[in-house]
């Protein structure tokens, strides 16, 4: 059927269901009829939540509704929808300009809602939109919703799937493969191209192995800023926003770093280099610590328990 009917055993097994995930996704089963947004950093895996939603829904017998936000019209599916308890909205993602379509596609969501609390034809149902992290700002709906955030996956649970999907950590090992979780900073999409990029470079190389000064070479500033941008975008400007990846990359592969000495390793004044750790500090991607000289030591602030 066009409405994309999906394997549940496939995706069952393919998606990592988090223990917050599982609990989200059986709630929907108890509560009342609302609005909810599932929201995440882009690549975290949105559209394979929604996914394996309504493969759950329909494992137990739910009318459920998964569509693309603008694909078709929803007319079209008007006899099936007055069965469908839950409807599975997956927004696009957008670049670091899309705030304006963003909130234009946030009022077009609103008049679903309002249509399914307060119409006839639609009654009774819960609508789940997945929705970018990094544009998901102020607009009216915030207020209607619930919001549900994807969490970035630790290094463990990025081992579990890797292992449990290809049965061995080959062709890394745990430091090397770590590493990669911890550069993706536990976003799934971003991790799955760390993989492949170290695996290409392996087999070009000719060798049978990734190693840990392989991973900090192949996923150097230069792909962990092309992929940290949009998510900086909103609070980060000009040369701040360029230094900010070369500072996370380097403290990712190397540890902790005297404040002083990034900033010589850099190339920024220590002025420069404070301000901006110090905004990094509290947008939660780094720590900083006085070390046994009373020096700033900084580190990089782990995403998981």
């Amino acid at each position: 059927m066009h409405y994309d009917v999906i394997n549940v055993d496939f995706v069952m097994v393919d998606y990592f269901w988090t223990r917050e995930f599982k609990g989200f996704v059986e709630g929907l089963l108890r509560d009342a009829p609302s609005l909810l947004f599932l929201v995440g950093l882009q690549g975290s895996g949105k559209t394979n939540a929604l996914r394996a939603i309504y493969s759950f829904m329909l494992g137990k017998g739910e009318g459920c509704f998964y569509w693309r936000w603008g694909e078709e019209d929803l007319r079209k599916w008007e006899g099936y929808l007055k069965e469908c308890r839950f409807l599975l909205v997956d927004l696009p993602d957008y670049g670091a300009d899309g705030g304006g379509r963003v909130r234009k596609d946030l009022d077009g969501i609103g008049s679903l809602w309002y249509e399914s609390r307060y119409g006839v034809k639609y009654a009774r149902r819960s609508i789940v939109v997945a929705v970018q992290k990094e544009l998901f700002r102020a607009h009216y709906l915030l207020g209607k919703g619930e919001v549900f955030e994807l969490r970035p996956l630790t290094p463990e649970e990025f081992l579990n799937y890797y292992f449990r999907k290809f049965r061995s950590l080959e062709p890394f090992d745990v430091h090397s493969f770590e590493l990669v979780g911890r550069l993706s900073r536990g976003v799934f999409r971003r991790f799955m191209r760390y993989v492949r990029l170290c695996v290409l470079d392996m087999k070009e190389r000719g060798v049978e192995a990734v190693g840990v000064g392989d991973v900090g070479r192949v996923i150097g500033p230069d792909v962990i800023g092309r992929d940290m941008d949009l998510e900086l975008s909103g609070f980060l400007r000009g040369m701040e926003r360029g230094l900010a990846a070369p500072i996370i990359s380097t403290l990712m592969v190397e540890g902790d770093i005297n404040q002083k000495d990034l900033a010589a390793r850099l190339g920024a004044s220590e002025s420069t280099m404070s301000r901006l750790l110090g905004k990094l500090e509290y947008l939660g991607y780094v720590s900083r610590v006085h070390g046994e000289r009373k020096e700033l030591r900084v580190s990089i602030k782990k995403w998981y328990d």
